[in-house]
């Protein structure tokens, strides 16, 4: 699993992470928020659901 420096942490750098994750397809959208979760340790719960309700909808169809 890639693990990312969580200091400072963009929402811009937590939605590439995602869609990273997503568009490798080893990664479900139901999983998601969980695996970000222990990526970013230090990031709230709050925060990476807001970024995943940013996620564009083909990523989350597949």
């Amino acid at each position: 699993m890639e693990q990312l420096p969580p200091n400072n942490v963009s929402d811009e750098e937590l939605l590439a992470y995602m869609n990273r994750q997503l568009g490798s397809g080893r990664v479900k959208p139901s999983v998601l928020v969980s695996l970000t979760q222990q990526a970013f340790s230090d990031v709230s719960h709050a925060r990476i659901v807001q970024c995943f309700n940013q996620l564009h909808s083909s990523l989350l169809k597949r």
